[in-house]
């Protein structure tokens, strides 16, 4: 982010010069947004999640200093006077512009945990010496509290499930006839991830993280990942989930015929790599997806453009679900989570499922006596 510095901002420390002000004063905020971010790099959150986190908190400051004509730092929006319109503001704005319940959620919940940790660890390094933020610039307080935020509710189920579960396998051969092509192992590389996902549960990042040798089972029939997010930020934690007959047979055509394309691909046990033989990012693998669903589409296969790669992640434990009911406790180990809790938020039936469960059930209390007995 590269702020105009237009006008000096106001020091309660004396004796300092106006350009001494401005040039502390970008240093001090973005120490507190660096500070911010580290917390996400000790938690064990993924690169391309803290990179986000970055780019939006530069934007928007970018953006509100552009919108002022001058800087705004961020003790600045954590006064009462300044912050709290400003918000409301910024609130009514992505309101007011058609953005969606989630994303202005996403948008305020960045601000909120930002502006949180500066009230929990309000230090930067000023001369040499760690200062409090209110020593230099004044009282501070978070300007977004928990009633400020949407109402919390998920949008994928407001838009409906992208597939069905039961076509979930229809989706893939679809991609196999009118997707896949011989002598493209960009495609091949797309095609062998979306299988793996389907049939593993894992994320994205989880995906791209596979190693050949460290990862992959064969003879066991088995996948770990040893990327998983830790619990609680205790640390990233291994874990072993499903390595079904099609996914096998999906990795080891990829690995004997495409990827041998990349180059560098010696240098590096990385299943999925770009077109450079680097580590694939989440931006190519999303554009990889967007380009399945297109393929999809373009034949009037019933896909939904909210499709993500964490909806494979779902529609696995659907799946399950739906074949085992009674084996929860497996789910919950393959999907590496603690609880039944989050773990139901990822089950979600099709409208055609629970039409045809309700019936069931129908029928079975049709046959109940009519005495009770």
């Amino acid at each position: 982010m590269v702020l105009t510095l237009v006008k000096p901002t106001t020091f309660i420390s004396a004796g300092i010069s106006p350009v001494a002000r401005d040039i502390n004063a970008e240093n001090n905020h973005r120490q507190l947004i660096q500070g911010y971010l580290e917390t996400h790099r000790i938690r064990n959150h993924a690169p391309e999640t803290i990179r986000q986190y970055e780019r939006f908190l530069e934007g928007w400051f970018s953006g509100q200093s552009e919108k002022r004509g001058e800087p705004l730092y961020t003790w600045q929006v954590m006064t009462r006077d300044v912050g709290r319109p400003l918000i409301l503001d910024y609130a009514k704005t992505l309101r007011e512009n058609d953005i969606n319940t989630h994303t202005i959620r996403a948008h305020l919940n960045i601000l909120k945990q930002y502006f949180t940790y500066v009230t929990k660890s309000p230090f930067v390094t000023f001369d040499g010496v760690p200062r409090r933020i209110e020593d230099l610039y004044g009282k501070i307080e978070s300007p977004i509290s928990e009633f400020d935020m949407p109402q919390h509710t998920c949008d994928f189920e407001r838009l409906g499930v992208p597939i069905d579960p039961e076509r979930a396998y229809d989706f893939l051969s679809i991609l196999r006839e009118h997707y896949l092509a011989p002598k493209s192992p960009i495609k091949s590389r797309n095609y062998c991830m979306a299988v793996l996902a389907l049939e593993s549960g894992l994320r994205i990042q989880e995906l791209l993280h596979l190693e050949i040798s460290k990862d992959l089972f064969f003879d066991s029939h088995k996948l770990q990942t040893r990327y998983a997010k830790g619990t609680k930020g205790s640390g990233k934690r291994s874990r072993i989930t499903l390595f079904p007959p099609l996914s096998r047979d999906t990795v080891n055509f990829y690995l004997k015929h495409h990827r041998n394309a990349w180059p560098c691909r010696q240098k590096t046990d990385y299943l999925f790599l770009s077109s450079s033989g680097r580590l694939l990012t989440y931006s190519i693998a999303h554009s990889a997806l967007c380009d399945m669903v297109v393929a999809a589409r373009k034949i009037n296969f019933p896909v939904e453009d909210h499709m993500t790669w964490h909806w494979f992640r779902r529609l696995f434990a659907t799946r399950f679900i739906e074949r085992f009911p009674d084996k929860l406790h497996i789910l919950i180990e393959l999907l590496g989570h603690i609880g039944a809790g989050t773990v139901h938020h990822y089950i979600r039936h099709s409208k055609a499922w629970i039409d045809e469960e309700i019936q069931d059930v129908l029928e079975k209390v049709g046959q109940w006596p009519s005495n009770g007995t």
